[in-house]
């Protein structure tokens, strides 16, 4: 597996949440080799890779970008409404594509500084309106209301390893699973493995919900992003880019599952960091643990710089740490002690 040449068609790919037809037509043909896989009623993209059957194994990765919902067609605009956690404050210039009958370019329309009143800079936009170029009837004849539109994605090489790019909250997960089906191939004695590229983790987590109800595993492991730290951030909510995987600690997850990837990653010399929450963790894995009678749950979230934009940050060998990490969680494959 080319990682970077696949991560860049995941993140290539659109699919706002509740709208991933395209992101999943994708999901299904990387994942096909790797074991029998379809798409379910709600748009997950689903893979059981047989094991020895003594123990069932879930992974998620959500594969939902945050985007924009249209509202209104007015004449060369459509306003819009957050699909996801859109951060207005950084929304201004932004180019976008709406995707309707045909995928049209626009771009977020920004009062210059000039025309603002006093205290303009520092009020949150009301809507988000998309400058569109077309006067009203094309717009009525190429956009629906409540069509999507996501960030114009981009794929950019920085240095030390890492790369910017828009939705790498969770395609950099999708691509860790990747790698973890691909490493756990190697192996014919695995615990039987359910990979799923789930939708709408950005809205209601409703995807990895019905999609663990289903596998009924006994086992699930979430693959998402959190915080990296930059200067501005305080370093108690962070983890710091290129130092490898951050293990989940939180009363949600199963603590014995938390303390055993941990030693696991200690074992193989893959660097790790911990990440304690108080709480639940805001990701897919705390209504995968809780569906059709609960299972234990661990999490692993690949550190990203500027969550929710369209320069996210990552580090590359992160992204593979993660999915050798996941592997080796999958492959201890037994039940954790209380």
């Amino acid at each position: 597996m080319e990682l970077e040449t696949v991560l860049k068609e995941l993140v290539f790919a659109p699919g706002a949440s509740g709208s991933e037809q395209e992101i999943a037509v994708l999901g299904k043909q990387l994942l096909s080799p790797y074991g029998e896989t379809h798409i379910d009623v709600m748009g997950n993209v689903c893979c059981f890779m047989q094991g020895n059957g003594k123990t069932h194994v879930q992974l998620d990765a959500h594969m939902d970008e945050i985007g924009l919902c249209v509202l209104e067609i007015e004449d060369g605009f459509l306003k819009t409404a957050p699909c996801g956690g859109i951060d207005r404050r950084v929304m201004d210039g932004v180019e976008l594509l709406v995707h309707g009958k045909e995928t049209l370019y626009g771009v977020v329309t920004s009062i210059p500084p000039h025309l603002q009143k006093g205290g303009d800079d520092k009020k949150m936009p009301e809507e988000i309106l998309l400058d569109m170029g077309l006067p009203k009837e094309k717009l009525e004849q190429l956009v629906s209301l409540g069509d999507r539109a996501t960030i114009k994605p981009q794929f950019k090489h920085l240095l030390n390893g890492c790369v910017s790019a828009p939705a790498l909250d969770d395609r950099a997960g999708l691509a860790a699973l990747l790698l973890a089906a691909e490493e756990l191939q190697k192996t014919e004695d695995r615990p039987d493995v359910t990979l799923v590229f789930s939708t709408r983790e950005e809205t209601t987590e409703s995807g990895a919900k019905t999609a663990a109800y289903r596998a009924k595993a006994d086992y699930v492991i979430a693959v998402d992003v959190s915080f990296a730290k930059t200067p501005d951030a305080k370093p108690e909510d962070c983890g710091v880019l290129g130092k490898g995987p951050m293990i989940g600690f939180a009363p949600s997850l199963t603590h014995a599952r938390s303390i055993e990837i941990q030693k696991l990653a200690a074992q193989n010399g893959i660097p790790y960091q911990v990440e304690v929450m108080g709480g639940s963790t805001g990701t897919n894995c705390d209504v995968m643990a809780a569906e059709a009678g609960g299972r234990e749950s661990a999490l692993i979230s690949i550190p990203l710089r500027y969550m929710h934009t369209g320069i996210e940050v990552i580090s590359l060998e992160d992204l593979k740490n993660t999915g050798l990490l996941l592997a080796k969680a999958v492959l201890a494959g037994v039940k954790a002690d209380a």
